[in-house]
């Protein structure tokens, strides 16, 4: 999939801004400019478009300018050979989007038809912080190469409100019996997860070696969310009095873990906040390979401060590494980047106007 154009309206400090887009095999687009300027809000606009929501955790109205009714973002995407126009508008109460002559389309129908993954400043989050991040990133990529997952996931959300509640009612006849449904989707979330892991692992060390630029040894350990080796069943039957004490459920997938090693060490203990982002990077391009082949056209790949905390030697490999992946890549520069670097099309955001004071 590759994105052709893009408008914004009355969006973050943009009044109005077009741009088209030339899609050149093996370069990305460079999107250049200052603090403030407003270039991290055109690839916020684009991941609008995939997530109907920003990447920058803020309130969603956030996106609106200062004194507008709404935000508006339009984009037209080639996705295999086929050009579809997506329409999202943010106002203050609600979400509008349009996918193609659909007006009515869902969140869901824009994740679906409109695979983006996004680097950003906070990526060392994915290493260093809570497991919610790295549950989020592993589960972007089942959901797009498991068709089933994003039921099964509802399904299990349901049943953790149940459960939950019955724990909050200390009701222990109802929670067993929301026990056997739960172990099921359990299951299944668990089963496709690791199925998702076992495609990338080998990608991501791969990329790690090619990016940190030496041998080393790359693994992810996997934590399903209750002991390995023994049967769901028997670790709830012996967590009931916990649970009901501390009134929700303390396993299941919703307590998944993924973790990096690098030559046997945590990553979290040994690597500088360059070389997490630089095994962010790598994680994002094995998942985005196994996308693409899954889907039969590549996702886009948004690079927010693409130099931040990255030298010359390793700008240099990770836009090799972007240009030899399938991806359409778009990234923000705070300065112009090095002519010997293939970025390909470049914009100043001082020169696409529309910006509000």
């Amino acid at each position: 999939m590759e994105i052709r154009s893009l408008a914004l309206t009355d969006f973050r400090c943009h009044a109005s801004v077009r741009m088209s887009f030339d899609v050149t095999p093996g370069s990305g687009i460079a999107i250049v400019g200052d603090n403030a300027t407003g270039k991290t809000s055109l690839l916020e606009a684009i991941y609008l478009l995939s997530r109907g929501l920003s990447f920058r955790g803020s309130s969603p109205t956030d996106v609106i300018r200062h004194d507008c009714d709404h935000a508006l973002v339009v984009g037209e995407f080639d996705r295999l050979g086929e050009v579809t126009r997506v329409a999202v508008q943010r106002e203050r109460k609600q979400l509008q989007a349009r996918l193609g002559p659909r007006r009515d389309a869902s969140v869901l129908d824009l994740a679906r038809a409109l695979p983006v993954q996004v680097l950003d400043p906070r990526a060392h989050r994915l290493i260093d912080e809570g497991p919610v991040h790295r549950r989020r990133l592993l589960d972007w990529g089942v959901f797009h190469v498991e068709q089933s997952f994003i039921q099964d996931w509802r399904q299990f959300q349901r049943l953790l409100r149940q459960r939950n509640a019955a724990c909050r009612q200390r009701d222990v006849t109802q929670l067993r019996v929301w026990n056997p449904a739960y172990v099921e989707y359990s299951r299944r979330i668990d089963a496709a997860r690791q199925r998702h892991l076992e495609q990338i692992t080998g990608l991501w060390a791969e990329h790690v070696n090619a990016l940190i630029g030496a041998d080393h040894s790359a693994k992810i350990h996997y934590r399903a969310g209750w002991p390995k080796g023994v049967a769901l069943e028997e670790v709830l039957a012996s967590v009931e009095q916990r649970e009901l004490d501390a009134g929700h459920s303390v396993v299941g997938p919703h307590r998944a873990d993924i973790r990096f090693q690098l030559d046997g060490r945590q990553v979290r203990h040994q690597a500088s906040r360059g070389q997490q982002k630089a095994l962010v990077l790598a994680l994002l391009l094995a998942q985005v390979e196994v996308v693409s082949t899954q889907l039969g056209d590549p996702p886009i790949l948004l690079v927010d401060d693409f130099g931040a905390e990255w030298g010359a030697s390793m700008r240099a490999r990770a836009v090799q590494q972007l240009n030899d992946s399938p991806v359409q890549w778009i990234s923000t520069w705070l300065d112009q980047p090095e002519s010997t670097l293939a970025v390909g099309q470049m914009f100043h955001v001082e020169h696409l106007g529309g910006a509000a004071p």
